[in-house]
């Protein structure tokens, strides 16, 4: 209505300097907001064309993931990802495994999946995409293998050599031998390491806010928090600023504060889980469990 008034002076000639001004004052900020809308709808669009781009790269990798929790787990531990016949193929693969020669195939997995995590990691820093965007392309699916996963980031598998007294066999000692390997070429790689555990952490928050998880492993993921938090929020401090300087430390405690929905509550006004909520939840849980 402004803009008619002041076009209907302007027409009739009575318009004065202040009119003029107003008037030139309301046009820029109609345009303004004209050309954020514009552009919150283009970055949506391509936000939008991002997470749909990963979608079709996990399913692409389903069977590079089948691998990597294979060698993150023992060579007969009886959940794994990949199908029977896949199994038995990766299981005959492990036992060629040379002194003297990489194994490739086992390789080009790891660097196939961590390749793409890091790379979805560094524009969830950069700002590009949010995790709840590409949230609902790994999940749970990703998550409930996160142990195996962080064995080979971690470089932590001694927890799978308990073998007692008779020792490994042959094949639990290639399996090893191959597991090994990978981590050696993870920790050569540190950086795509390191944005693969951020991925991982920045997932399991927002499973943990959605509480997509059973209630104990997000009870049991809390307890670890609270001695490796700290840890995690700097880690991903450092990265989101090593990636876009000291412009983005905004950005990076606001992620870093994100994490916080996966650890115990501090305060009644701070994001994190509750125990009385923890404790409902398994209950429920339980009742279902046994009923089921």
């Amino acid at each position: 209505m402004a803009i008619i008034k002041l076009l209907m002076l302007w027409e009739g000639g009575v318009m004065q300097d202040a009119e003029l001004t107003a008037l030139a004052t309301v046009l820029l900020v109609a345009v303004g907001a004209a050309q954020v809308k514009i552009l919150s709808g283009q970055r949506q669009q391509q936000r939008l064309d991002w997470a749909e781009m990963y979608r079709s790269r996990w399913i692409e990798l389903r069977g590079d993931w089948a691998t990597i929790v294979f060698l993150g787990r023992r060579v007969n531990d009886f959940y794994q990802v990949a199908h029977h016949d896949q199994l038995q193929k990766l299981r005959e693969e492990s036992q060629r495994l040379s002194d003297e020669i990489a194994s490739s195939w086992a390789q080009a997995s790891v660097r196939n999946v961590c390749g793409m995590l890091s790379d979805l990691c560094t524009r969830v820093l950069q700002g590009n995409i949010k995790i709840q965007d590409v949230y609902p392309i790994f999940g749970t699916e990703l998550l409930r293998q996160g142990a195996p996963f962080r064995t080979l980031l971690d470089n932590r598998s001694e927890h799978l050599k308990c073998y007692g007294s008779l020792g490994p066999t042959a094949e639990e000692s290639r399996h090893d031998r191959l597991r090994s390997e990978i981590t050696t070429w993870l920790v050569c790689h540190d950086g795509i390491r390191r944005r693969c555990l951020i991925m991982i952490d920045l997932l399991w928050a927002e499973a943990a806010r959605l509480e997509d998880l059973p209630p104990y492993e997000l009870v049991a993921a809390a307890n670890a928090k609270a001695s490796t938090g700290e840890l995690n929020r700097a880690r991903l401090r450092i990265e989101t600023m090593r990636l876009g300087g000291w412009s983005t430390w905004r950005r990076s405690r606001r992620l870093a504060n994100f994490l916080r929905h996966a650890e115990w509550r501090r305060f009644p006004w701070c994001r994190g889980l509750r125990k009385k909520r923890m404790k409902k939840l398994d209950d429920e849980w339980t009742q279902r469990y046994l009923t089921s």
